[in-house]
This record gives C-alpha cells, sequence and structure tokens, in this order.
C-alpha cells in the first residue's frame, strides 16, 4: 500500500527519468540545456522567453476498479512495514493520467525532445520499487530544497518505495476531439504533447506516518558551484551588475542570499534550482566577498526561521571609478605634480589598502607608474591621491582595493580608452 506522498512521489519519480535520461543522450544534449519541470501548463513561459523544455502535468485521477486484486505479495509487504494498522478501510486505488509536453524556441527542437522523452518512457514501462528509491534518492540528492523535499524530510524513502511498490506507465492515444477538450480545460496554447497512465498508485487509510508539529532539516542542502558576472562585463563582478550563482538544489520556499559575514539577507530576483541572480547591492566593500544560499522556512507559529544554508563560495567585486587631475603643477626635468580624484563605487573603507595605477596611452615607450594611498578616517567614495614627477601625457587610471583592480573600459576600435586623465 501508498501513503499520502505517493502521487507527488510518483511524479517526482517520471520527472527524474525524464532528466536522467536526456542527460545522457548525445543527441538530446545537442540541443542544449533542457528544463524539465512538472508545472501546469499556464505557468511555462512562452513566447519571446520559450526554452527548450518538457514539461509534465497530471491532468486528472480515475478510479482502478482492480483494487480487490491486490496480491498477496503486496499485502505482506504493507503488513511488515506497518504491523499495526489503525484503520480497515480498504486502501483507495488510482490510475494518474499526465500530459507531456515539449516546448522550444527554434524549429524542431519540441519534437526532437517530445520524441526522445516517449522513447524514454517507452523502454521503461513498468518501474519497480528499486528504481522508485533510487529515483527519489537520486532526485532528492540534486533538487533539495522545494515542498517535495520538505514533505518528505524525515520519511524513510526505501518504506516509501516498498509500500509503492510498482507502477506501469503507459501511453494513451487519443482522437483530436478529446486532446481538444484537454488543452481547452487548460486554457493556454497548444504545444505537442502525449498522454500517459500511470497504473497503479494505491492510497491506504492507515497513517503510517507520525505527524510532525515542526518542520525536519532535510539531509541534502543547498550547494553553490561557482559565482560568475555576466559576459558583457568580462566577467568582472561591480556593484549593480548581477551576481550569477550556479549549482544544485538552489531554489528554497524563500530564497535569500547573505553576502560578507553578515546577517543581512538580500533578496534575488530570479530564482532557479541550479541558478539564482541577484543585484549587487552598492553597501559592500571592494575586494574579496562571500556569498551563500539561505532557504528560510515560516514556522506554524508564523516566525521566520533559517532552515538550511549552504556552502560559503568567495568572489572578487571590483571597484568602478571615474577620475580627474586637480592640483597640476610642473616640476623640474618637465615632469609634472598632481592630485588625481577619484571617485569610487563601492565605498573605500577606511581600513582598505588602495594603489593608483597610471598606464600612459602610447605607442612609443609609454610610461607607468603606481602611488600608495594614505588610510582613511572614514569610508568614503572619494579618495584624493597625491601624485610626483610624472611624465606629461594621457594615462589609463586604475585603482586596486584590497587587491580588487578597478575596470577599464574600450572603445569601438577595441582599444582601453577610460577612465583616463591628462597630465601636462
Amino acid at each position: 500500500m501508498s501513503n499520502a506522498l505517493s502521487i507527488a512521489a510518483v511524479t517526482a519519480v517520471i520527472k527524474y527519468l525524464l532528466e536522467n535520461g536526456l542527460v545522457s543522450d548525445a543527441i538530446a544534449s545537442s540541443i542544449g540545456d533542457v528544463l524539465v519541470t512538472a508545472l501546469p501548463p499556464d505557468k511555462i513561459q512562452v513566447g519571446t522567453d520559450e526554452r527548450a523544455q518538457l514539461n509534465l502535468f497530471l491532468y486528472q485521477f480515475t478510479q482502478n476498479r482492480n483494487v480487490d486484486w491486490i496480491s498477496q505479495e503486496s499485502r505482506n509487504r504493507f503488513s511488515r512495514i506497518n504491523p499495526h494498522p489503525s484503520s480497515t478501510n480498504p486502501p483507495l486505488a488510482l490510475n494518474l493520467h499526465y500530459l507531456l509536453t515539449a516546448y522550444g524556441p527554434k524549429d524542431f527542437q519540441a519534437e526532437i525532445l517530445l520524441g526522445y522523452a516517449m522513447q524514454l518512457l517507452h523502454k521503461s514501462p513498468i518501474i519497480t520499487s528499486a528504481i522508485i528509491e533510487n529515483a527519489l534518492k537520486n532526485s532528492l540528492g540534486t533538487s533539495t530544497a522545494n515542498v517535495f523535499s520538505q514533505a518528505l524530510a524525515g520519511v524513510p524513502i526505501s518504506d516509501l518505495a516498498e509500500q509503492i511498490g510498482q507502477i506501469k506507465i503507459s501511453p494513451e492515444l487519443f482522437k483530436l476531439e478529446e486532446t481538444s477538450k484537454i488543452w481547452s480545460a487548460l486554457q493556454t496554447n497548444y504545444r505537442p504533447s502525449a498522454t500517459y497512465e500511470v497504473s497503479m498508485v494505491l492510497i491506504d487509510g492507515n497513517e503510517f506516518y507520525p505527524s510532525k508539529s515542526s518542520y525536519l532539516i532535510p539531509l541534502f542542502q543547498p550547494h553553490i558551484k561557482e559565482v560568475i558576472a555576466p559576459a558583457e562585463l568580462e566577467q568582472k563582478i561591480i556593484v549593480g551588475s548581477t551576481l550569477i550563482i550556479r549549482g544544485q538544489g538552489l531554489r528554497g520556499d524563500f530564497t535569500k542570499i547573505r553576502l560578507g559575514n553578515t546577517e543581512k539577507l538580500f533578496a534575488p530576483f530570479d530564482v532557479q534550482e541550479i541558478q539564482v541572480s541577484l543585484l549587487v547591492p552598492p553597501d559592500l566593500l571592494s575586494g574579496v566577498q562571500s556569498v551563500q544560499v539561505v532557504h528560510l522556512m515560516i514556522e506554524s507559529t508564523g516566525q521566520i526561521q533559517n532552515l538550511q544554508e549552504s556552502n560559503v563560495v568567495p568572489f572578487v567585486l571590483h571597484p568602478k571609478i571615474t577620475a580627474s587631475v586637480a592640483q597640476l603643477q610642473k616640476d623640474e626635468d618637465n615632469l609634472c605634480s598632481a592630485a588625481i580624484s577619484v571617485q569610487c563605487n563601492p565605498k573605500v573603507g577606511k581600513e582598505q589598502r588602495v594603489i593608483l595605477l597610471l598606464n600612459e596611452i602610447s605607442k612609443d615607450n609609454p610610461a607607468t607608474y603606481s602611488f600608495a594611498v594614505e588610510n582613511r578616517n572614514e569610508d568614503t567614495n572619494n579618495i584624493m591621491i597625491p601624485i610626483k614627477k610624472v611624465k606629461p601625457g594621457s594615462y589609463l587610471v586604475r585603482v586596486r582595493v584590497d587587491g580588487a583592480e578597478s575596470l577599464l573600459y574600450r572603445n569601438q576600435t577595441g582599444e582601453y580608452d577610460s577612465p583616463q586623465v591628462l597630465i601636462q
């Protein structure tokens, strides 16, 4: 027999088998990244935001009339799992009906995806309890903080798989009229799709798993693999740019980001299972920073608690500057002294180590200079940096704050041309 989580477990198993099969198939992988979801079709992004995607939607239940014919082996198995049943009600026997839909923004992508998905399901018409257990464990290992994972917290996966036993997946070939009724009820645009029946799923009246008064922490936690910036910024992270966090199990019920060793949490603007995107706030300091994904949960009391925290991964926050020249005067040997006014974003900490770098824009033996900057009395966006004995000319300006260099920008010909100052 099966408990109340069996329906969601069956959906999770089929979703995992599709994901795993498409990843291992060389032809399907040529399409690129394929997203596999279990959402209502009206929640799928289409049009300009459409991507290569397979969606598995449970659209209907029907009663299986063979409930009275349950093998003695199945009854014995349930007796081993739950030797003290609290109810004598017969189990509820269900057939689950799924709509498998393919999406793709390019020609033939949807057809290729649907064909391979149908082939995968055709190769595995019978899913045994061993396959169910393995799929659930692997699915939870890569998707650790969604609603299904929370529901399974503290539930023995092997017992749940043994309760389900085995299921059969078979295609349902509908006529156009029946297909039209399904899509009309969904009230969304039609896409190539196939329908499947899964039988049978049993929900027993016995309460096997104890009710939980509070949330349990799942075994698996979100994991960050890398932190990068958009490619157009040459992989440099600055204030106001998008911080792209990639990993596994990143999406939780409430996903927040911790930057640095503080308790302040930031809200990302895009959260996916394998990627989270956050605008870099202005109240950090340049240099090496750290990022951590935090999953929050609302308890029954209404209080919010930290449920899970990922590993901590460092990244470098680069300053963005503008520069101008002040107090310019000529020295001996036709050299110059001046003060370079640098506006930094973000602020420079009062104890951060700052070095000014000047590179002459010249093809004829260009001069280079570096000047250490004294510590400041407070954090500031504006630094006045004295320079001495500098050759007259145009210079590219950079500052290095705790080892993090400010960005240089190119002109239309691909040459670096800003920020720069004229010293003469």
